[in-house]
């Protein structure tokens, strides 16, 4: 589906790299007048836990039958750095440490109904006695999967210059059945990009008050897509934890292919409306991005056979990311 391949650029890789999407700054003038550097500050033996919060609506709409579904997301991961070399670049080791799952959803068939329920899937890896009769499957799959390490390459800017996989993972994920996608994400090659993708280079020098574009372009069921991302250094201020650099972001997203040129559609649909944005906030003092709420909603239509299948789909994230020692 449309949604799902959106996603896979939008937000799947937060799951794995929430810090990734926060990435980089280059250089600022505080209010106190001080030159700062703005970079990821990163040191040998730092340890980080990452918690990372979402939650999801979508609703299709077929002839008068409405279809909704909510689902609420849970992840925690570390950040061990194992070494920074004489460049700047730091390895981290990265590990996913529990993932909860939570999915509601109903059909009906007019508006105003109160509806029927179609599904409630639970997944709690933290507490697996908590798990749905639903959700017993997907718990076997993602339990293999925790505590796996992953080195990640970043350079002080955000940067993703390599991504590493250990043979252990490899054999492991070749072991899990039915794990085409898994094994492709977790790849080396699959995170790089998708980490790549996800990364913020800020220009240097950087001043509050700029505003600069990414734009980057996926490939979707409704074909090739341009995304196109506006940050803003807002400001600094001042915290509880010290000086604060906020910066905020806009994305827009337009087909690519010549059908949807004109008319926003292709073949397999047609893109309705787009809309994200969301603010970053980075510990000036210690170099790391401390929180990041994001938000983007996506409609879309669809033929089927004589009928035509309508979905919007939103979501809120949230990322908040602290030092242990």
């Amino acid at each position: 589906m449309f949604q799902a391949n959106l996603t896979r650029r939008l937000q799947l890789f937060a799951v794995l790299t929430n810090a990734v999407f926060l990435t980089t700054m280059a250089w600022s003038s505080p209010t106190l007048g001080q030159v700062k550097e703005v970079c990821w500050k990163l040191k040998t033996n730092d340890q980080f836990v990452i918690k990372f919060n979402q939650t999801s609506k979508s609703d299709t709409t077929v002839d008068s039958r409405e279809t909704n579904v909510e689902s609420k997301t849970e992840i925690e991961m570390t950040w061990n750095v194992s070494k920074i070399d004489s460049k700047g670049n730091a390895t981290i080791q990265q590990s996913i440490t529990g993932i909860n799952l939570i999915v509601n959803g109903f059909t009906r068939k007019k508006k105003g109904e109160t509806g029927a329920p179609l599904l409630e899937v639970v997944v709690n890896t933290s507490d697996p006695g908590k798990t749905s009769k639903q959700g017993k499957k997907l718990l076997k799959q993602i339990q293999p999967l925790l505590n796996l390490p992953i080195d990640v390459v970043m350079a002080s800017t955000g940067e993703i210059l390599d991504v590493k996989t250990s043979t252990d993972v490899a054999k492991l994920l070749n072991e899990l059945p039915n794990t085409q996608n898994l094994r492709q994400l977790f790849s080396a090659a699959g995170l790089k990009e998708m980490m790549g993708a996800s990364s913020v280079i800020l220009p240097q020098p950087l001043a509050v008050g700029q505003t600069w574009k990414r734009k980057s372009t996926t490939e979707t069921a409704m074909g090739a897509m341009e995304q196109t991302e506006t940050y803003t250094y807002l400001k600094n201020s001042d915290s509880e934890q010290g000086q604060v650099a906020e910066f905020s972001v806009l994305t827009e997203l337009k087909p690519l292919d010549s059908t949807s040129k004109q008319e926003g559609s292709s073949l397999q649909g047609k893109l309705l409306s787009f809309s994200g944005s969301g603010t970053l906030l980075m510990d000036l003092e210690n170099g790391f991005f401390s929180n990041s709420k994001i938000q983007n909603t996506v409609s879309t239509e669809k033929p089927y056979r004589e009928k035509m299948i309508k979905t919007t789909v939103s979501n809120k994230i949230e990322m908040n990311m602290r030092r242990q020692k």
